[in-house]
């Protein structure tokens, strides 16, 4: 009778994870970056919105010096650049709020794993 043979070190699936794993990150980090680019691009187009319209409901009368303002045009203006400014920041933080879980997820994802060492656990979550 012979002895058994000794058992093979674990393999290490660092490398091949740690890709997957960064790429990942990366997906749910720009998520979270496209976000925050909505909610300032809508803040940036409500208040064009607003500037445009409180600029083209203002007429200056020559005959008699003053101003006249188109108080419809002013308020439908003025609600339709609330509304783009309100959709957009909606929009992103839900956004944000995807790429957060998808990041939370993965961190889940990675500190489970049982092809891992807790060094390279360390490794990748903070990549």
């Amino acid at each position: 009778m012979g002895t058994a043979p000794a058992p093979a070190p674990a393999k290490s699936y660092f490398g091949r994870l740690s890709d997957r794993y960064r790429d990942a990150y990366t997906i749910a980090a720009g998520t979270v970056r496209f976000a925050n680019w909505v909610k300032t691009g809508g803040l940036i187009l409500g208040g064009l919105i607003a500037l445009v319209t409180v600029y083209g409901s203002f007429t200056y009368l020559t005959y008699s010096g003053g101003f006249h303002i188109r108080w419809y045009q002013l308020g439908i203006g003025l609600f339709m650049a609330l509304v783009v400014v309100a959709s957009a920041y909606i929009s992103g933080t839900f956004l944000a709020a995807q790429g957060q879980f998808m990041s939370a997820l993965l961190d889940i994802a990675v500190n489970t794993s049982p092809h891992l060492q807790n060094q390279e656990k360390a490794a990748i979550m903070t990549l």
